[in-house]
């Protein structure tokens, strides 16, 4: 008899990473990136320098990430969007209402307001996290 190895998902540690993704697209939502600028000042020291055969550019280098952080925000806010719209209607609601809309909403207050009980609540969550954590690639398995 063959023995097949089953990996098994780690359901707190796939819930954290998932909810971590999702309140970190919030945040980018209701954040501005304010670009970094460059320091026209120079600095002088003592120290005698030697050539070191390093060039650097303060300023392409503020260029290229004053560009980069807000496309890599955009480009989040997009991949949780896209996976959450996968997701069936009360599950997308429920995920739209608890991460995305507003801040501190607790999940008590979620079942409430959409009408649900407890148990139903977690059951369609549950559902839910775990579609986005194999949607968003966040599923973390249990070592053994």
């Amino acid at each position: 008899m063959a023995t097949t190895s089953i990996h098994r998902v780690d359901e707190e540690a796939t819930k954290d990473a998932v909810e971590k993704y999702l309140l970190q697209a919030r945040e980018y939502m209701v954040t501005e990136y304010i670009p970094e600028v460059a320091t026209v000042t120079a600095s002088y020291s003592d120290m005698p320098r030697s050539y070191t055969g390093v060039t650097t550019d303060q300023t392409a280098n503020l260029a290229i990430r004053n560009v980069d952080e807000p496309e890599r925000r955009r480009r989040h806010i997009e991949r949780v969007e896209r996976a959450i719209s996968r997701l069936g209607t009360k599950q997308q609601k429920l995920i739209r209402f608890r991460y995305m809309e507003d801040d501190y909403v607790l999940d008590y207050d979620t079942a409430a307001e959409l009408g649900y009980s407890t148990r139903h609540y977690r059951r369609i969550k549950s559902l839910a996290i775990h579609r986005l954590a194999g949607i968003l690639g966040l599923v973390i398995l249990k070592d053994e």
